[in-house]
């Protein structure tokens, strides 16, 4: 069934990226995860009945939201200690993080985040903006799916690194204070193969600008002689 003018959790694009169909195959295939659920912001959910076909809808009062500030971090090792951890964990509250992630966070830094706060302002599929305030620094979860291949975080407009957690997510040690952060999709291939195209179209109009102008310069020696 489609779903019009909403997302849905498995996406529009039957081709989905491996991570996520990994977590649809463990989380909401046999079983529904409920946590897993929350973390990717379900906000509504559709049953069917399997005596009548008919089908019901009702809202989830635990979605976590567009993105929220964690207590805690639990590190695993790979990623089948990745999926056992999300089995069963309050996505609300820790995140799991792989540990090659670990440089990017410093502990010694970071509060609760309970009493600040960090919302979504502005939406458009290559362009996110959100604002947040937090008396130190804190861990934000980011309900998108993580894809570092273009996608870039600014902080006050100035790059910051982010990296991946509760499997597929978005996460990232934020600076304390209050701030403006935005998730921006800017492929390096795209505007590398823009600039290559931009200088070979301007190579191609300096070559017919000189031909331009070694025949008219042709013609008016043939016109004087």
């Amino acid at each position: 069934e489609t779903s019009y003018f909403h997302k849905t959790v498995g996406g529009f694009h039957s081709a989905r990226l491996k991570r996520f169909q990994e977590l649809v195959d463990h989380q909401l295939t046999k079983s529904i995860n409920q946590d897993v659920l929350d973390m990717l912001n379900t906000k509504y959910i559709i049953t069917q009945d399997p005596q009548n076909g008919s089908y019901k809808m009702q809202r989830n009062q635990t979605a976590a939201g567009n993105a929220w500030f964690v207590q805690s971090v639990q590190y695993a090792k790979n990623a089948d200690e990745e999926m056992k951890a999300i089995s069963s964990f309050d996505a609300k509250k820790e995140a799991i993080v792989d540990e090659q992630y670990k440089s990017l966070i410093d502990t010694k830094r970071l509060g609760t985040g309970v009493e600040g706060f960090i919302k979504l302002t502005n939406y458009t599929p290559d362009h996110l903006t959100y604002e947040y305030s937090s008396a130190k620094d804190v861990i934000a979860v980011f309900s998108e799916v993580y894809y570092n291949k273009g996608w870039k975080m600014y902080i006050d407009e100035v790059e910051k690194p982010y990296f991946r957690a509760d499997y597929i997510l978005r996460a990232a040690q934020l600076e304390g204070g209050n701030h403006k952060l935005e998730f921006i999709f800017h492929p390096t291939s795209y505007y590398a193969g823009e600039k290559i195209s931009l200088a070979g179209s301007i190579l191609m109009l300096a070559g017919l600008g000189f031909g331009f102008y070694s025949e008219n310069k042709k013609k008016k020696k043939a016109v004087k002689a």
